[in-house]
């Protein structure tokens, strides 16, 4: 599949500044500038500033220019924006940003999910805990079935607006799987269970044991991600110091 040049700037672009390329706050070449540099129109130019703008990493001021936008008004429930800053290498304190909002935010997910599931929903969340049971021995195909089981609880919970943040969740997963994802038996056996748990509670419509499933399960990840996380931070330690 091609990928137009928009898409293509967009990512260039998108992964310099989240990367550091271009520091927060300075400007960004103009538009000039950066149509002969990469070697494009100025329509697909403004058209990627555009997208990156949306993301919040650029702030296109008229008769000024393009600015970079400061780090912490970044867009981070984008899943571009968290695949780009987390690529090049562990942020701990964004990871522990994300684990946070995830830790507050799915326990009353799935407690709405199990007051409003339809059969139709729980026939989705099933398919998907088959899904995750059917690649136990592929990651890569285990952890997408993992995002679409807690999608389709999500999707359970016929609020629209927390319907909307199904993109943003499945980023939050994504971004902390490496932190938090254990392959051997012991660990995928447990995990399992969890999710059996909380389909269980959905379909029991008990709202009460589908919070507690959700809050165990996202607890004991927090707990996993953090001690990753404290590792990484005393090897950095160890360079600094040796």
């Amino acid at each position: 599949m091609q990928v137009s040049k928009t898409l293509q700037l967009t990512r260039t672009l998108g992964k310099q500044i989240a990367q550091g390329h271009y520091a927060p706050s300075t400007a960004l070449p103009s538009e000039t500038e950066l149509s002969e540099r990469f070697d494009t129109s100025r329509n697909v130019i403004r058209e990627a500033v555009r997208v990156l703008s949306e993301k919040r990493l650029i702030d296109a001021q008229c008769h000024r220019g393009l600015f970079v936008m400061p780090r912490e008004q970044w867009n981070y429930l984008d899943a571009d924006v968290l695949d780009w800053v987390l690529e090049k290498g562990a942020n701990p304190s964004l990871v522990r940003s994300l684990i946070e909002v995830r830790s507050l935010i799915e326990p009353s997910i799935s407690r709405w999910a199990a007051e409003r599931a339809t059969a139709l929903d729980l026939v989705a969340i099933e398919a998907r805990l088959n899904d995750m049971a059917a690649n136990v021995n592929n990651i890569e195909m285990f952890q997408a079935a993992d995002i679409q089981f807690h999608r389709a609880v999500l999707f359970a919970t016929h609020n629209v607006v927390i319907q909307q943040l199904s993109d943003a969740v499945g980023a939050l997963q994504r971004a902390i799987f490496d932190y938090t994802f254990q392959t051997d038996s012991e660990h995928l056996e447990l995990t399992m269970g969890e999710h059996h748990e909380l389909f269980d509670a959905i379909r029991r419509k008990n709202p009460d044991m589908a919070e507690h499933a959700s809050r165990r399960m996202a607890t004991r990840t927090a707990k996993r991600a953090l001690y990753a996380l404290d590792n990484i931070r005393n090897s950095q330690m160890k360079i600094l110091v040796s």
